[in-house]
């Protein structure tokens, strides 16, 4: 009798997720407010012109996005990152490296709830540099540094 009760219970649940998927109530709003296709660039600057609007020369430097990140790291494919904004009301953290395929690895929204800090392990196809980019209710601002890898992880 378990056995029936459990596939009944499996039943149940996925014709729920079908019709509230079906409707719309699932994660199709969430999906369609994601910029999925800043991760497709190919090149920093595109990438950079996609996510600010404004080319990478002209994006702003602050000494309050704090990336730390080791100068020379051995293996391109596990780098440490941890990148953290000082600036008021950060809403997201956009993480780049020049030399990868697609130079987007990752993208963080943020709320007012936590403290906008991120610390990730990133591939890095080779030596070159690491960007942060901080969205704020001011504008864009950025953080760089360069790395040498002694052995690749991108291909």
């Amino acid at each position: 009798m378990k056995r029936r009760e459990l596939l009944k219970s499996g039943i149940m649940l996925s014709l729920y997720t079908f019709a509230l998927s079906g409707f719309g109530f699932y994660s199709s709003k969430i999906s369609a407010s994601w910029p999925n296709y800043i991760f497709h660039t190919d090149t920093i600057d595109r990438a950079i012109k996609e996510i600010t609007g404004q080319p990478l020369h002209k994006l702003q430097t602050s000494d309050r996005v704090k990336l730390k990140v080791d100068k020379i790291v051995e293996d391109g494919s596990t780098v440490p990152v941890t990148i953290t904004s000082e600036l008021e009301a950060t809403k997201t953290i956009t993480v780049l490296s020049d030399k990868n395929p697609n130079p987007v690895i990752a993208r963080y929204q943020m709320t007012s709830n936590i403290a906008p800090t991120i610390s990730t392990r990133i591939k890095m196809g080779g030596s070159g540099s690491v960007i942060a980019v901080v969205e704020t209710d001011n504008g864009y601002f950025s953080a760089s540094k360069k790395i040498k890898v002694t052995a690749g992880g991108c291909a």
